[in-house]
């Protein structure tokens, strides 16, 4: 079968690749993907009913805004797949998101290329975990693990790397790079489909499943995985929003997403061009950046910090930690002086699902509100 997939084809932006090449190198500075953090290696599932029924009942919360230290989102497991025994239909025939005419004809070994990891999540919820041979140091589904990473440095694709593992399909977006390389691939004789930049909006959710699914050739099972995806993301977020009303009196919380990686002077404040928004509000809380008109990314000086002054900081786990976690954190100018400081108050999210929105959108909200209204309890649950 023979389809176009010419949606693909659309204006590239500029600055979420800038955001993504700052996420990228972060990522790579701390070993995200390695087992050193340890959850990585923890293959039991997540399932988003588990997830649901484990959020706190807010009669037993203390007031959020009396809690102290760090708290840490859960990790967010493997997907459940839609279906067991997938059989794309193909050739596929496309013109990506760089103008060119591809022909999709074997899709039996797949690298996905992508800052978030979503490529590969969703390619499992397709029924495809089996098809992915290689992966990027953002892909830390549990199954996925044991593969080879092909990037290098920050995340900068290998063409030596992918070639050798004699890939019959590369899925990548414009978080990863350079353009040479791919190009490289491309001239081997491999079918390679550059997807769009990665859009950080609820709506971009659907699309982005049911493009891969389009691409490999299994548009029916990216309906139902949309579908399942939007429905669940649904539910979290009306539980979540209930929990937070109950917990804050009805005054939410002010949260902003601080961007840190040691003492190299990356230190930044993140908004919704970043996905920050979809996130924090989804949180049942108010994007403090958000608010104060940072569209993309903001130093975070103290003047900066000071204007904002949230109650929360959000931050990626691995970024926390390379600060020298919170009482490194402290330490940088402007941190202990606002609300959120005084209260060594950070919920840090692991780096592969802060701003990861794909399949599993729902759970990562559930196990991230989890820990932000609930944070006694789940940090002994983290902890153990």
């Amino acid at each position: 079968m023979t389809m176009s997939v010419s949606r693909l084809r659309r204006a590239r932006r500029p600055l979420a690749v800038l955001s993504a090449a700052l996420l990228a190198a972060g990522l790579a500075a701390c070993g995200v993907g390695s087992d050193n953090g340890g959850s990585v290696s923890d293959s039991n599932e997540t399932t988003f009913e588990a997830a649901l029924a484990a959020l706190p009942d807010d009669t037993s919360l203390p007031n959020p805004r009396t809690v102290r230290d760090p708290s840490f989102a859960a990790f967010v497991g493997d997907v459940t797949p839609v279906t067991d025994d997938a059989s794309p239909a193909l050739p596929v025939s496309l013109t990506d998101a760089d103008g060119v005419d591809v022909t999709v004809t074997d899709v039996s070994r797949i690298i996905p290329l992508d800052i978030s990891g979503t490529i590969s999540r969703t390619l499992a919820g397709l029924g495809l975990r089996e098809n992915i041979v290689g992966r990027t140091v953002s892909s830390m589904e549990p199954s996925l693990t044991d593969l080879p990473v092909v990037t290098q440095g920050s995340h900068s694709i290998s063409a030596e790397a992918v070639l050798n593992l004699d890939p019959t399909l590369v899925l990548i977006d414009g978080s990863v790079g350079p353009e040479e390389a791919v190009q490289q691939i491309r001239d081997a004789g491999v079918s390679v489909v550059m997807l769009d930049d990665p859009e950080y909006t609820e709506d971009s959710v659907r699309e982005s499943i049911t493009t891969v699914a389009a691409v490999v050739g299994l548009p029916d099972e990216g309906t139902t995985l949309a579908d399942r995806s939007d429905d669940e993301a649904d539910q979290a977020r009306s539980a979540i929003q209930e929990l937070a009303t109950a917990a804050t009196g009805g005054e939410p919380l002010r949260l902003a997403f601080l961007y840190a990686r040691g003492d190299g002077g990356v230190f930044y404040l993140l908004g919704p061009d970043s996905g920050t928004s979809e996130l924090i509000e989804g949180l049942g809380a108010i994007d403090v950046a958000k608010e104060n008109g940072i569209t993309d990314m903001a130093p975070a000086n103290a003047e900066a910090l000071a204007e904002l002054d949230p109650d929360v900081l959000v931050m990626m786990s691995a970024g926390l930690e390379s600060t020298g976690n919170i009482d490194g954190l402290l330490t940088k100018p402007g941190i202990a002086q606002t609300t959120a400081g005084e209260h060594r108050r950070v919920l840090a999210i692991p780096d592969s699902q802060a701003l990861s929105f794909g399949p599993q959108t729902g759970e990562m909200l559930l196990a991230a509100a989890s820990a932000l209204y609930d944070p006694e309890s789940h940090r002994e649950a983290t902890e153990s």
